[in-house]
């Protein structure tokens, strides 16, 4: 009972408790095997670590005594050498009759996209026995050969495909009805790609679309998560009502549209998704909405309850959250998470600083009306971050607000902190009916 609730790694230090608790570890039914807890690639040795890492894995198994394993994880970067034995080692969790199954042999010095990467980079092969594995509920595939046409597990609900030229993936959905959960990572795609089926959580992350557009027929789908380029997406027979959280990064390599063709697209996405409950956007849709043809008159009200802004607080941002605000008329919380937190002041962008911009009388009505809490990530007490938090604190703008809660970055020199402090004791001198609340540590991940 107690190994069942301790990560692998803890796991294995149970061995030293006593003699009684020596080999129990090896009874666990969570078993993970990470090349990078093991191996240090700057040492000059790095490859006899590797050969001695894949002995340990195969002396491991050898020594499981349990029938049944909930999940098995092999993290092992281009193994190139190994292949004889990774494939002991999935067939061995296929004898398990595992339910969960990681396999990632991707290499940490790939770069995030399929881009440049060639066929002889992948020298792991499914085994034939894993097409059928009915017991099979989650399986995570990276870097590995598969053929996804033979895929027939009735029980699989989560499936991650990383690093792979991805064709006719809709013979794989068909073939997985109880599939609820599809991530796509770094994939190179079809020419024309289209998903169709009952998948609730649909990622795409950093993949290559030759046609530049998606089409999208999923009418269960609740998470909708995708970083990469712009690209069209058409969403056909899609229940835009069950949809909590949306997800939309578009910063990962050089824009391929013209700054007022992705406001439009990106614009026209927004109106797709406006009835998400929690909407999670990059700098880039910020900067590039206000661009679009009429960005007032095309963008329409948002229904989210929940805005995540992931800025830089650049000024050329600012009108872009300024839109965002105007069309969220329900918003209940926003979030603000820094991706580039410094205690100094930015430069002005045009000629136009950030504290011209938020002194303009403007009032969105979730300021008026909804907006109760403010939340920022990675908060240093920027010139940039206070003009912002001054405005939306203070009592003629922020008529709802009632809480303001900071984390600054755990990077922070004491007088920075300092200067932290400082900033969070004026930002509650501007309000007393609003409570500010300064956290002492926040870990961008």
């Amino acid at each position: 009972m107690i190994l069942s609730f301790l990560s692998f790694k803890d796991n294995i230090k149970t061995s030293v408790l006593s003699k009684r608790w020596r080999n129990l570890c090896y009874e666990t039914g969570n078993i993970s095997f990470k090349e990078s807890e093991y191996v240090d690639h700057s040492v000059s040795n790095f490859f006899s670590k590797r050969v001695s890492f894949v002995c340990y894995m195969l002396n491991w198994v050898s020594r499981v005594p349990v029938q049944v394993i909930e999940s098995f994880e092999i993290f092992l970067g281009y193994p190139v050498g190994f292949e004889a034995e990774i494939k002991y080692l999935i067939e061995f969790s296929i004898s398990r009759q595992v339910k969960k199954l990681i396999l990632d042999f991707s290499s940490p010095y790939w770069r995030n996209t399929w881009d440049r990467l060639r066929y002889d980079d992948f020298v792991i092969e499914l085994p034939t026995l894993i097409y059928g594995l009915q017991t099979l509920e989650s399986l995570t595939i990276y870097a590995c050969w598969f053929d996804p046409s033979r895929v027939a597990n009735l029980g699989l609900r989560k499936l991650s495909i990383g690093w792979f030229r991805l064709e006719k993936i809709e013979s794989l959905l068909s073939r997985c009805p109880l599939l609820e959960s599809l991530s796509i990572i770094s994939c190179y795609l079809d020419e024309i790609f289209m998903l169709a089926g009952q998948i609730r959580e649909l990622i795409i992350k950093n993949c290559i679309f030759p046609s530049m557009s998606c089409l999208l027929n999923l009418p269960n789908i609740d998470i909708f998560k995708y970083s990469g380029n712009v690209i069209v997406f058409d969403f056909q027979k899609v229940n835009m009502r069950l949809l909590k959280e949306v997800y939309l990064d578009f910063g990962s390599d050089e824009p391929t549209y013209s700054t007022k063709e992705a406001g439009d697209i990106l614009s026209h996405l927004l109106n797709d998704l406006r009835s998400s409950r929690t909407l999670t956007v990059c700098s880039y849709l910020l900067e590039v909405i206000p661009e679009c043809n009429d960005p007032v008159d095309m963008l329409r009200d948002v229904e989210t309850q929940h805005l995540v802004l992931e800025t830089l607080l650049h000024p050329k941002e600012i009108t872009g959250i300024k839109l965002l605000l105007d069309h969220c008329p329900n918003l209940k919380t926003l979030t603000l998470k820094l991706l580039c937190p410094r205690p100094f002041p930015m430069p002005s962008y045009g000629g136009i600083c950030s504290q011209t911009l938020w002194l303009e009388n403007i009032s969105s009505r979730c300021l008026r009306r909804t907006l109760k809490i403010l939340v920022v990530r990675g908060f240093c007490n920027s010139s940039n971050e206070f003009y912002l938090l001054n405005y939306l604190v203070r009592p003629e703008h922020g008529y709802a607000l009632e809480r303001v809660e900071l984390y600054m970055p755990t990077w922070l020199k004491e007088t920075e902190r300092q200067w932290a402090h400082f900033g969070a004791a004026m930002l509650q001198s501007t309000s007393n009916r609003v409570q500010v609340i300064l956290h002492n540590g926040w870990c961008i991940c």
